[in-house]
């Protein structure tokens, strides 16, 4: 990897550390010997991230790093989208679901010196009508946790888990038409999670052996559960074995569509938003570069 030129985009907001001092303290100190020219820039509003990446691929720049969470690496990534500009992730947020996929430390010091001894990959993207994901989108119960979750001022998993324990007792469950691969299923489901990567935020695994870089998504389905079967089961969700649950059913396609009782909210690597009655999901192979650790670190 031959970087000459980064942009470091911070976004102020994301996660438990709110000191962007500290932090670009942390990334200067793992860059100390860098071989290229760099510059931080931060955001100040949703959507700014993705502008300012744009702007920096216009000027030239080899890499576009998001320092924040799954939010603003997703503003970023899309920014980059079927460009020879690689995406850097330095994670700062709460959940830090995509670098967990892709084995990008969690430690700032060493997610940032990715882009001294690092290599580039090529991974898809999924997409939701006009919006991307490079993790996991979900529909159902997680997607009404993450609007909830988004709404409110305090961040991490403590507070994320305390508001779906509180909702899962008035959550209903709806049905969901899946179609895909010359099939159609419909199911009473907790949730529906469509994933690039196995990982998501706070290390939960709903697809233990999807790939990002197959051309696939892999679907898992939650179905409709009692409360102490879920809360029974919950730690198999972090160890990589929900898919051994009866209720839990595994897909892979490259074009998914959804139909669902009513519209409802969905969610792209944990961006909330309203969805319509019809959803049409599908991958872009290949589609973004971005940097991993090398190989041989592994």
């Amino acid at each position: 990897m031959n970087l000459k030129k980064v942009k470091l985009i911070h976004n102020p907001r994301s996660g438990l550390i709110r000191s962007p001092l500290l932090i670009r303290k942390l990334i200067e100190s793992a860059l100390i010997d860098a071989p290229f020219e760099y510059e931080f820039t931060e955001t100040r509003y949703q959507g700014h991230a993705r502008l300012l990446a744009e702007q920096a691929a216009a000027e030239g720049c080899d890499a576009v790093v998001a320092v924040g969470g799954d939010g603003t690496a997703n503003e970023v990534a899309t920014a980059l989208l079927h460009s020879d500009v690689a995406l850097g992730i330095i994670p700062v947020g709460s959940g830090n679901g995509l670098v967990r996929g892709l084995g990008i430390p969690m430690a700032v010091r060493k997610a940032a010196h990715l882009l001294i001894d690092g290599e580039t990959r090529l991974i898809d993207a999924g997409r939701v009508h006009d919006r991307y994901f490079f993790g996991v989108a979900g529909f159902g119960f997680d997607a009404l946790i993450g609007k909830i979750f988004n709404d409110q001022n305090f961040r991490g998993p403590l507070p994320y888990f305390t508001i779906g324990f509180r909702e899962f007792f008035f959550y209903r469950p709806e049905v969901f038409i899946l179609r895909f691969e010359n099939r159609q299923i419909a199911v009473p489901a907790l949730l529906v999670t469509v994933a690039n990567t196995k990982t998501w935020g706070a290390g939960a695994i709903f697809a233990p052996d999807a790939q990002p870089d197959d051309g696939l998504l892999d679907i898992c389905i939650i179905h409709r559960v009692k409360f102490f079967y879920a809360l029974f089961h919950l730690p198999k969700l972090f160890t990589g074995k929900i898919d051994k649950l009866r209720k839990v059913d595994q897909y892979r396609t490259a074009h998914l569509q959804i139909v669902r009782e009513k519209p409802g909210p969905y969610h792209y690597d944990g961006e909330p938003r309203d969805g319509d009655l019809e959803l049409d999901i599908r991958v872009e192979p290949r589609a973004l570069k971005i940097i991993v650790p090398a190989a041989n670190s592994k």
